[in-house]
C-alpha cells in the first residue's frame, strides 16, 4: 500500500509544467523560423511585403553576401532542430532516478525560459515594430545575443556538472550529444546573432550618430572581432572553461564565413578601401584562431586533460 501518493519502486512520474518546457521551445523555434522564412527580406527584395533587414536600410561596408544569410541561418535551423527534436527523446528515456528531462537536471526550465525569450524576442519585433524602429533593431539582436550567452553558460555547466551521473547510468553517448547538438547548437546561435547585433548596429552609428560608412563600418568590424576573440580565447585559455567548452567549435564557423562574406561583397581590387583591409585581415585571425583552437584541442587530447572521444 502505498502512503502520501509515494511511487512504487520501478515507477516514474511526469512533471507536466517540465515536459511544457521541452515540447514547447520545439514548437515555438518552429515557430520562429516560419517568422523569419515569411516576414524577412534582404536586399535582394525577394518579398516585396517583408520587413527589410536593418543593416540593408543604407549602404555599408560590413554586410557579407546574400548567400552568408542564407548559409548561416539554414545551418542554424538545421542546428536548433536538430537538439531540440534529440531533447524530446528523454521523455521517454529513463535513468534510474527519472526521466531524463528530469534527471540529470541538465536541460532546466530557467535555460528553456533564458533560451525561448532569446529567440522569440527579435522574432516579435521583426513582425510588430522593425519597419517602424528599425535603427534600434540592434539592441534586440544585442539583447538576444546576451540571453543565447547565458544560456550557453547554463548548459556548459550543467553538462559539467551532470557528467559523471550520465556516466554512471550508462549514458555516455549522451554526454557528446549535449556537447554536439546543444552547446555547440545554442554556440552559434548566439554568435550568428552576435553578428546579426553589429550588422543592425551600423545602420544605427550612420543615422543616429551621422557617422561617416567607412568609420562605422570600422566600429562593427571591430565589435565583430572582439566578439570572435571572446569566443576563443575565454573557453581556451580560462582554466574554469577549457573542460567545459573543449568540443565547442560552432563560433568559428560563423566567423570565418561572415568574415569570408564581407570581403567577398564588399572588396574591390581597384578601389580597396580601409574595412575592406580590416575585414580581410579579420577572416584571415579567425581561420588562423580556428586552426590554433584545433591544434589546443589535439595537445589537450593527447596529454588527457580533457574528456577522450569514446
Amino acid at each position: 500500500m502505498l502512503i502520501n501518493n509515494q511511487l512504487a519502486p520501478g515507477e516514474y512520474r511526469h512533471n507536466y509544467i517540465r515536459l511544457a518546457f521541452v515540447i514547447g521551445a520545439v514548437l515555438l523555434f518552429t515557430g520562429y523560423v516560419a517568422v523569419y522564412q515569411i516576414f524577412e527580406r534582404g536586399s535582394s527584395y525577394t518579398y516585396e511585403n517583408g520587413t527589410l533587414r536593418a543593416e540593408d536600410l543604407l549602404l555599408n561596408e560590413v554586410s557579407p553576401s546574400d548567400w552568408v544569410y542564407r548559409c548561416l541561418n539554414a545551418i542554424n535551423y538545421l542546428w536548433q532542430l536538430a537538439w531540440l527534436l534529440y531533447s524530446l527523446t528523454f521523455i521517454y528515456r529513463r535513468s534510474s532516478t527519472g526521466y531524463l528531462y528530469l534527471s540529470p537536471d541538465t536541460l532546466t526550465p530557467t535555460f528553456y525560459l533564458i533560451y525561448i525569450i532569446s529567440f522569440v524576442l527579435p522574432a516579435i519585433w521583426l513582425v510588430f515594430f522593425q519597419k517602424t524602429y528599425i535603427i534600434w533593431t540592434w539592441i534586440v539582436y544585442s539583447v538576444s545575443f546576451l540571453l543565447l550567452s547565458l544560456a550557453l553558460y547554463i548548459i556548459n555547466n550543467n553538462v559539467a556538472t551532470n557528467k559523471k551521473i550520465y556516466e554512471t547510468e550508462g549514458f555516455n553517448r549522451d554526454i557528446w550529444c549535449l556537447r554536439f547538438f546543444a552547446q555547440n547548437g545554442v554556440a552559434y546561435f548566439a554568435c550568428w546573432t552576435a553578428v546579426r547585433a553589429v550588422l543592425a548596429l551600423d545602420t544605427f552609428l550612420q543615422v543616429r550618430l551621422v557617422l561617416s560608412i567607412a568609420n562605422a563600418g570600422t566600429i562593427v568590424l571591430v565589435l565583430a572581432i572582439i566578439i570572435a576573440a571572446a569566443f576563443f580565447f575565454l573557453p581556451n585559455f580560462n582554466a574554469a572553461l577549457v573542460e567545459k567548452c573543449a568540443y565547442q567549435f560552432a563560433p568559428w564557423i560563423v566567423f570565418i564565413i561572415y568574415f569570408w562574406g564581407v570581403v567577398e561583397n564588399n572588396w574591390i581590387p581597384k578601389n580597396v578601401k580601409r574595412n575592406n583591409i580590416i575585414a580581410a585581415l579579420e577572416l584571415l585571425a579567425t581561420v588562423v584562431a580556428a586552426i590554433g583552437a584545433l591544434a589546443l584541442f589535439t595537445m589537450r587530447h593527447r596529454t588527457s586533460k580533457i574528456d577522450p572521444i569514446v
